[in-house]
């Protein structure tokens, strides 16, 4: 079966990609399946669009993207099916879509992050108002699949088609070696992973990481998007995120932190760097909101925290205890392998691939 994927971004460079179709196709290759993958971006667009300003240079590359994609459809007739992963365009209404959908083909759609609300980047300004999230509803009712990544985002989707399967997000677990064992040391190592938009959460905690910091001696590792992030009061060590690395770099942690808002878009998520924690076998402490207390059993296999004082005192816990550290370790990693590797949703995957594409797009 051949299977053209629309996705925003360039192959292995964007988290929520590698985790959805990019980490599926893997293993799904080896049963027959052909996948062509289009990134939305070109590498001029990559590598500026997360810059702060240079607008015009963004619109007008973004004007260039979206008319390739226009010229790439005389081309689709060749693939059996065609997976959107968000959107086929950064811009615009579904424009894409509607085409994909006139030529027959069936569209898988998938999407992690409630991609319907309106969302205004902290670099990219009034360019935000060009992506058009009402969409989303759109291309829902075009697909002859909806695939979301939690039961909140199913919700929405069931809104505007019956045709909808939660698929988490997962982990190749063969990627995600584990820490080992957690020897007791002087220093512990606090560990965050993220991307820009998620970077500010790390700062709802910062008021308690100074407390625990006047009490215990440990650092902060922050891997995302820029090497220069410090936070007041607070060792810090940051680290530019890379893909090849990323699973190993996490490795450098004791303790997986995972703060976030119950507002906005967050309350939505599937929260991956959570997983990601897990898999490695660190004890993760996180805010209990959305699916998060799906993932997190508090006290079992990690902790949830919601105010200061259940952050240190959650924290205090861990840092004071490395034999609780390898326990909830081991039992995150056990719960990623039973409930959220890849390995486990790959042959339900498959089904809704081969369903998609049996009978042609309604």
């Amino acid at each position: 079966m051949k299977v053209l994927a629309l996705m925003p971004a360039l192959y292995d460079t964007s988290p929520g990609q590698r985790f959805r179709l990019e980490q599926w196709a893997t293993y799904l290759e080896k049963d027959g399946f052909h996948f062509t993958f289009l990134p939305f971006e070109d590498e001029t667009l990559h590598q500026v669009i997360y810059q702060p300003g240079q607008y015009i240079k963004k619109a007008q590359l973004m004007m260039q993207a979206f008319i390739r994609r226009l010229e790439f459809l005389t081309t689709t007739q060749k693939f059996d099916l065609v997976f959107i992963y968000r959107e086929a365009a950064a811009i615009g209404p579904a424009v894409i879509e509607r085409l994909v959908a006139q030529q027959g083909l069936p569209i898988i759609y998938d999407f992690d992050d409630p991609i319907w609300m309106s969302y205004r980047s902290p670099t990219n300004g009034f360019l935000s108002r060009l992506k058009w999230p009402s969409k989303t509803a759109t291309i829902c009712r075009l697909a002859k699949t909806v695939m979301v990544g939690n039961s909140l985002l199913a919700q929405y989707a069931k809104q505007y088609t019956d045709r909808v399967s939660v698929v988490p997000s997962t982990i190749d677990m063969k990627d995600y070696p584990p820490k080992g064992d957690h020897q007791e040391q002087a220093t512990v190592t606090l560990g965050w992973t993220g991307s820009h938009s998620t970077l500010p959460f790390l700062e709802d905690i910062k008021t308690p990481l100074q407390q625990v910091t006047s009490i215990y001696s440990f650092r902060l590792s922050v891997i995302s998007h820029t090497d220069t992030y410090q936070m007041e009061g607070v060792p810090t060590f940051s680290k530019l995120w890379k893909a090849d690395t990323e699973a190993l770099d996490l490795h450098d942690a004791d303790i997986g932190l995972a703060p976030f808002p119950n507002t906005g878009w967050t309350p939505w998520r599937c929260h991956g760097k959570i997983l990601q924690y897990m898999a490695i076998g660190i004890p993760t402490i996180a805010s209990p909101i959305g699916i998060i207390p799906d993932y997190i059993q508090d006290g079992v296999n990690g902790f949830l925290a919601s105010t200061d004082q259940e952050w240190v005192e959650k924290l205090s816990r861990l840092i004071e205890n490395p034999n609780l550290r390898r326990e909830m370790g081991l039992a995150g990693r056990k719960t990623v392998e039973n409930r959220y590797s890849a390995a486990v949703w790959v042959p339900k995957l498959k089904e809704i691939l081969r369903s998609a594409a049996s009978t042609t797009q309604l």
